[in-house]
């Protein structure tokens, strides 16, 4: 492959981290790269410096100036340029609009999606709505699951996110293990081990008793009573959490066909818990190459900018 081919570079630009992918001409990725250059680590707004260390070489005598476009946290008020949010329902074209050129006109940056609820509540998010419209198939109806750090749940329909909500599971599990009562008898090995049976525990306590401020507490009691479960609190922490999440948004958003976008540990995690709850035709999509081909489509249909 060689740089020739290159017709976009896509930048998935989160809090933690970032993900750069080298674009062809049909929305296929040829190399894909990653930096801990998130947004948490840039000092004094030094954007482009953290851009460049990414993706200068793909960029070097190239025979053309390959556009680059990013997602996410880059867009947002303490990012690199403010973007704007498009507002439910939306699809790519509406997405597109959205594009700004970042400062020095060193890259474009999309802006994220927007929802009001119905007791007028606004939701938002950034980079999961390039994924969502990214998928292979965005035709029909279905329900699309991001899981993360603030897991996202829309209903996509003909192409257009119609509605989405945002569930902190992936931040409350953190803080709890790391800063609360609940960790101090997590042993240090329970770290990114997964036992099953105690995980799965937690999903099925979680359906049966949606009293999640009571049910936490379990973590603890567990630990106190039964000192040989010791070993999986992380995970009966994970499953309470994950469980109560997926049964109490099952509940607002039934489906019969789910597609989750996630790495393969989350995935694996989100369809144990929804297996549980009978949720069989499950489908799960590679984050990275839903990213990639959701910037290649919100650009082609924005088309240059200069």
């Amino acid at each position: 492959m060689t740089l020739a081919q290159t017709a976009l570079i896509g930048v998935d630009w989160g809090t933690s981290n970032n993900r750069a992918y080298r674009i062809d001409g049909r929305g296929d990725v040829l190399e894909s790269r990653s930096s801990g250059l998130g947004l948490s680590t840039i000092k004094g707004g030094n954007f482009a410096a953290a851009l460049e260390s990414l993706v200068a070489d793909w960029r070097k005598d190239a025979a053309h100036n390959i556009p680059v476009l990013m997602s996410g946290m880059v867009g947002s008020r303490n990012g690199w340029t403010e973007v704007a949010y498009c507002a439910c329902p939306f699809g790519v074209e509406e997405l597109s609009r959205t594009i700004v050129s970042a400062p020095d006109k060193a890259a474009h940056i999309v802006g994220g999606g927007s929802v009001i609820d119905a007791q007028r509540h606004h939701d938002v998010m950034r980079g999961e709505e390039v994924q969502i419209l990214g998928l292979e198939n965005t035709a029909g109806l279905r329900l699309v699951i991001a899981p993360g750090t603030h897991s996202k749940w829309a209903i996509l329909e003909n192409g257009k996110i119609r509605e989405f909500r945002t569930y902190m599971t992936g931040e409350l599990f953190a803080l709890l293990k790391d800063y609360s009562i609940l960790g101090w008898l997590m042993p240090d090995k329970a770290e990114g081990v997964l036992d099953e049976k105690a995980y799965l525990q937690g999903v099925k306590d979680a359906a049966a008793d949606p009293d999640l401020l009571h049910g936490l507490f379990n973590v603890r009691t567990r630990g106190l009573f039964q000192p040989t479960e010791i070993e999986g609190s992380a995970s009966y922490l994970s499953g309470l959490l994950i469980g109560n999440e997926v049964s109490g948004a099952m509940r607002r958003l039934p489906a019969k066909s789910i597609t989750i976008i996630a790495g393969q540990q989350l995935a694996h995690l989100y369809n144990l818990a929804l297996s549980h709850l009978g949720v069989a035709d499950v489908g799960i999509a590679d984050v990275g190459a839903v990213t990639a081909r959701g910037l290649w489509r919100t650009w082609q249909a924005r088309g240059s900018l200069m």
